[in-house]
């Protein structure tokens, strides 16, 4: 029998925890603010450590992504609304200083405050959540509206 392969504790990985996946606040995520969660988990660099201080620019996580930077603030958005993450220092670019927006990862420990994980996306929920195959949010269908007797009454024909 083969023996199993222990993995190396200085590897690096991300770790995404099935709970969190199976959150309706992850589900609800587009792909791009997967991905930039992804992005964050990896620059964290475990317990005790950075949780708190993970820098991360719009433009970084634009690059890092191969997306627009509007794109970029649109899934740091969904992430911080959905409560996966919390801005915990706001970045700024001068002609002498610049530094990137500084973030903490809600699933684990922060290591600034000492704070314990909030987990705040566990009690995520949706808003008005829209009916399938409805984008305008209405109850009710739209009707269908036929454009098949145009040609005859501009043709000097009766529509009825």
């Amino acid at each position: 029998m083969a023996k199993r392969k222990i993995p190396d504790p200085s590897s690096k990985y991300v770790l995404l925890f099935r709970y969190m996946l199976r959150s309706e606040a992850w589900r609800d995520l587009d792909p791009v603010a997967r991905a930039a969660y992804v992005e964050l988990s990896d620059r964290y660099a475990g317990p005790g450590t950075n949780n708190g201080r993970i820098p991360c620019s719009v433009r970084e996580m634009a690059e890092a992504l191969h997306v627009s930077k509007q794109t970029a603030m649109r899934a740091f958005d969904q992430l911080r609304d959905h409560g996966f993450i919390v801005l915990m220092k706001r970045g700024h670019f001068d002609f002498k200083l610049k530094h990137a927006s500084e973030w903490r990862l809600t699933e684990f420990g922060c290591d600034v405050t000492g704070e314990l994980p909030t987990k705040d996306f566990a009690r995520w929920k949706m808003q008005n959540p829209v009916p399938p195959g409805n984008p305008n949010g209405s109850t009710t269908t739209p009707e269908r509206v036929s454009t098949r007797n145009e040609g005859s009454v501009r043709n000097g024909g009766n529509a009825f």
